[in-house]
């Protein structure tokens, strides 16, 4: 008994020129029914089908940090609310509030250590990296122990203040008919640029 694919390539080999032409032409014209139709076709669902992967891909990752917002906003709230009770800024919102909190702790300072706080300029402030540069220029009269009190309560104060620029002069006394001082002798004048920083919002 002979096979079917042994009877049909001995069929095949005895079709006349006409009719493998036509043959060739058939196969041709399927093959470009598939090139110029299906194929684009083909390659069109798979495109589809990876955006679709992809957009739900995208989905799941929103969905997941949709449902992680409320967490993340309270995390981000203690961390502002922790950056405004850091004690080494001085905590305002605006330059000038910041400006005004360290006059009055200058003055303040100055007051208790028993000087005399006799001029007060405000520095415009300026940005320093994430932080601005808030200071005043003072000019205080007093004793060496008052330069010595000030200096230190600057030095420790909270929130932290830095002293630059700091220039000291003498102040001569009137002396009376005796040749002795009328005051003691030690009495200063100094000033200062006293520095804070405010953090960036």
């Amino acid at each position: 008994m002979k096979s079917s694919t042994g009877g049909s390539l001995k069929n095949l080999l005895h079709l006349t020129k006409p009719q493998l032409l036509a043959l060739g032409l058939l196969v041709g014209v399927i093959a470009l029914f598939y090139l110029t139709a299906i194929a684009p076709l083909v390659d069109t669902a798979r495109e589809y089908r990876e955006t679709v992967d992809e957009l739900r891909f995208r989905l799941q990752r929103y969905q997941k940090v949709a449902a992680e917002k409320d967490d993340l906003l309270a995390k981000l709230e203690q961390i502002k609310a922790a950056g405004k009770q850091d004690e080494r800024f001085i905590a305002r919102d605006t330059a000038a509030l910041a400006s005004a909190d360290l006059q009055s702790m200058v003055k303040e300072i100055v007051s208790q250590a028993g000087g005399e706080l006799t001029s007060t300029q405000v520095i415009p402030e300026r940005k320093e990296e994430n932080f601005t540069r808030i200071a005043v220029k003072i000019r205080v009269n007093g004793s060496t122990d008052v330069l010595r009190e000030v200096l230190h309560s600057i030095e420790t104060a909270k929130p932290m203040l830095f002293v630059e620029n700091l220039n000291i002069r003498p102040i001569r006394m009137p002396r009376n008919i005796g040749g002795k001082p009328s005051q003691p002798v030690d009495k200063l004048s100094f000033d200062c640029d006293v520095i804070g920083y405010m953090q960036g919002n």
